[in-house]
């Protein structure tokens, strides 16, 4: 049968998103009206749903956490593939300059030139510099009047003229012009050219590129994968905001978390991929405010679904958002976490290569669609449904059916309650994953325990909200136009 060609349209598919958030809202209220025992039941289903979910993603988040430390422990710079191979590869690092301060880009090249890498004549460092950015050429010219001659590696500066037609003030038509340029420059080997994206604020470990050469060089089929590092953000720990803290470290959970479920892994912020494989899927998006997500499904469809993101256990340090005000920083971390849901946008790109693709298998195709929508679904609304769902029998109960009403309430509290006391195993793995990457004062761990108490509130409020609001800009027609980069303060 073929799909009415409606389905499959921008114009419907931007719906889905709010469509999808009002049926999960309206399904407990509509069994509840239809037939009151069912109702309980799906709302006894979804607590008991997120219950689980808490434990197994503490059980991940572990589990990842104790590989990140084996594999850091490790001494690659004896490992055949790194003594032989490795000598071949060229690592090209893109780092994308905007209105960073200058002190922010040196301590990310400093980072890079610090490295043990026994091959830095290999490294490339790719200032993929803005020409619109207040003050960007002037500190991308300084660095590499800085840093050149004082090590192996590269220091390469392009810029990115603005107003090219069909390129949208976004990171991916930077960074794809800044690559594309370099590839003029000079002759590259599409296999064994690894071209990775950290932002500017991003310090990566000493033993970064041997982490990332080995783990390139040594998996299966390497061409059809995106490298995922680990994002830790510690550089400006001490001076952030309670619920930047969490935030970040949230994120981190998450990173950590979803390493352990490689089929539906995701690339964020700091990744790396083969130059044939960056060619492939045509670069990076010239118009999408989410470049990193989206990369995942441009890479994908591309190899026709045989295609997968692997986690690579080399850190990378990054800031957490910090402006000059209280006031200013929740506004910066909105504007943050708005981007990064607006990535539900790629249900639109998503849902027809699926239907276009017939080399992709029926059933991979309905989970991974499934998985998206979902995941959005559930990022905008799953707190939130969590909170009210116990209250809903009491609205629409009468007056014979209010004690059972009542006890739903109270499991939904008792559940709320064992939930939250939960919290202080990520807040104690925290404090494990900050020490090794910061300095921790003596009060820093009563404090880093207590602010994991405000993770309710701070889950129903500034983390799902921009989601919200993304998905109802993208039902209404109010699209995001333009990357928003989170300011970085300087360091001293």
């Amino acid at each position: 049968m073929k799909l009415n060609p409606y389905f499959l349209s921008q114009a419907f598919l931007s719906k889905l998103p709010v469509i999808f958030l009002c049926i999960i809202f309206s399904v407990p209220i509509v069994l509840l009206s239809i037939n009151r025992q069912v109702g309980i039941l799906f709302i006894a289903f979804y607590i008991s749903y997120w219950t689980v979910k808490v434990f197994e993603s503490y059980y991940y988040i572990l589990t990842s956490y104790i590989t990140l430390l084996r594999t850091n422990k490790k001494d690659y710079s004896d490992y055949p593939v790194i003594t032989g191979e490795a000598k071949h590869l060229k690592h090209i690092v893109i780092v994308p300059v905007y209105s960073e301060p200058y002190d922010v880009i040196a301590e990310n090249i400093e980072s890079i030139i610090a490295n043990d890498y026994p091959y830095k004549e290999n490294i490339i460092v790719l200032l993929a510099t803005e020409e619109r950015g207040p003050g960007a050429m002037e500190n991308a010219e300084k660095i590499v009047a800085d840093f050149s001659g004082i090590s192996p590696i590269q220091v390469v500066n392009v810029v990115h003229p603005a107003g090219i037609p069909g390129e949208g003030k976004v990171k991916g038509s930077n960074i794809t012009y800044a690559i594309k340029r370099y590839m003029e420059m000079t002759e590259l080997d599409d296999h064994m050219t690894f071209v990775s994206t950290i932002d500017t604020d991003t310090l990566v470990e000493t033993n970064f590129f041997l982490i990332a050469s080995y783990t390139f060089l040594s998996t299966e089929h390497n061409q059809n994968a995106i490298y995922q590092y680990t994002p830790v953000y510690a550089n400006n720990w001490h001076k952030g905001t309670f619920f930047a803290r969490l935030i970040a470290m949230g994120t981190t959970f998450w990173q950590l978390s979803e390493s352990q479920n490689p089929e539906f892994y995701r690339n964020f912020a700091v990744y790396g991929q083969s130059l044939y494989c960056l060619k492939k899927s045509d670069f990076w998006s010239l118009t999408s405010i989410v470049e990193d997500g989206f990369q995942y499904w441009r890479s994908y469809f591309a190899f026709d679904g045989m295609f997968r993101i692997v986690n690579v256990p080399a850190v990378c340090k990054m800031d957490i958002v910090e402006e000059e005000s209280f006031l200013k920083t929740v506004r910066s971390q909105y504007k943050q976490l708005r981007r990064w849901s607006w990535g539900c946008t790629d249900i639109e790109f998503v849902i027809p290569q699926f239907a276009t693709n017939s080399n992709i298998p029926l059933y991979e195709k309905f989970k991974k669609t499934i998985y998206l929508i979902f995941n959005h679904l559930f990022w905008a609304g799953g707190a939130f449904m969590l909170f009210f769902i116990g209250y809903t029998p009491v609205i629409l109960s009468s007056v014979h059916e209010s004690i059972i009403s009542l006890t739903i309430p109270l499991i939904t509290s008792f559940m709320f309650t064992w939930i939250f006391a939960t919290i202080v195993f990520p807040s104690i793995v925290s404090i494990f994953i900050m020490k090794k990457y910061t300095h921790f004062r003596k009060r820093d761990y009563l404090f880093n325990i207590l602010q994991w108490a405000l993770i309710p509130i701070l889950t129903l409020t500034l983390f799902s909200l921009p989601a919200i609001e993304s998905q109802f800009r993208l039902f209404f027609g109010k699209r995001l136009g333009t990357f928003e980069t989170t300011q970085k303060m300087k360091r001293k």
